[in-house]
């Protein structure tokens, strides 16, 4: 039996033992993708499903995912840097306007606002050497972008800087409030903590955000909420449940107290995650590994 089999086997036993002990998510629809999906992000008004698209470097939209038989289309098209196309985490800022991360693989990040018609401006100015993944949007419009540098065999160093939006080109610095992160990928906010998922480290961390955004410099992340394997982009309910990537196959979700539950264990690449609260719903992206597959998004009613 190959590792990827065997995985898939404990991860159904798994899930059996989750629903008969009262698991809320039961079994999902899948939606065919085109191209190869990151990020993913819900508009709360409609439950319009956006997804960036590494293969044309855009933002993918369907209007309704509520069957199978759901399609995406093109809905924007972000500048690329040279010939590499990758984009991060996708979020809702005010206006219904939405704001995706570059990863620019240390040389061209950056943090793109896309209004309701897909017109693409730069969202502020960014440091474009920093390998930019997650995103969270807070009061005003102001921005949090979780990054991490590289260089040569070094291992991975990261942070999260907080970012004021729509000031004028070159009057913006992005300041550093969290450190000592390794490659903190997807970040959550609930109430007055911000939730960061450190892939280098296996673990899920907690900052005290109202402390980060008022200390003279930058705090150091400390505070483990959970360990896990290879997480990716976050999701947080309004209950305070957190979703992410578990593993190399799985999708996992995180009590208040940091208690993993294993959603489903039979993912090719699990990767963006978005809570739909006002219809119930988690909505995760599945990126095929291979041309011959096609990649899904896949959607779960949860109370």
């Amino acid at each position: 039996m190959s590792r990827r089999v065997a995985w898939i086997a404990v991860m159904s036993l798994l899930l059996g033992a989750c629903a008969s002990g009262g698991n809320n998510v039961t079994a999902p629809i899948a939606v065919a993708v085109p191209g190869t999906p990151n990020g993913i992000a819900i508009r709360e008004t409609d439950g319009a499903v956006f997804v960036t698209d590494d293969k044309s470097n855009g933002i993918l939209l369907s209007l309704d995912i509520a069957d199978s038989q759901a399609a995406f289309a093109p809905f924007a098209r972000i500048p690329a840097a040279g010939d590499r196309g990758s984009l991060s985490q996708i979020v809702f800022g005010p206006n219904a306007h939405l704001l995706v991360a570059r990863f620019g693989f240390g040389k061209s990040s950056a943090v793109f606002d896309v209004g309701t018609n897909g017109q693409v401006a730069l969202a502020s100015d960014t440091n474009p050497e920093r390998r930019r993944l997650g995103l969270v949007v807070l009061d005003g419009g102001t921005f949090l972008s979780s990054w991490f540098a590289k260089e040569g065999d070094a291992p991975a160093a990261g942070g999260v800087s907080m970012i004021p939006r729509g000031e004028p080109p070159g009057s913006v610095k992005e300041r550093d409030i969290v450190t000592g992160l390794g490659k903190p990928v997807g970040l959550a906010v609930l109430d007055d903590t911000l939730f960061i998922s450190d892939q280098a480290a296996n673990r899920i961390v907690k900052v005290d955000l109202l402390e980060a955004r008022t200390a003279s410099a930058p705090i150091e992340a400390g505070d483990v909420f959970a360990n896990v394997d290879a997480p990716d982009l976050l999701a947080a309910a309004p209950d305070g449940t957190l979703y992410t990537k578990c593993g190399a196959h799985a999708l996992c979700k995180f009590s208040k107290r940091g208690r993993a539950t294993v959603i489903a264990g039979d993912f090719d690449q699990p990767r963006g995650v978005a809570v739909d609260a006002a219809r119930k719903r988690l909505v995760a992206v599945d990126r095929a590994s291979s041309r011959d597959q096609a990649s899904r998004v896949r959607v779960w009613p949860i109370r």
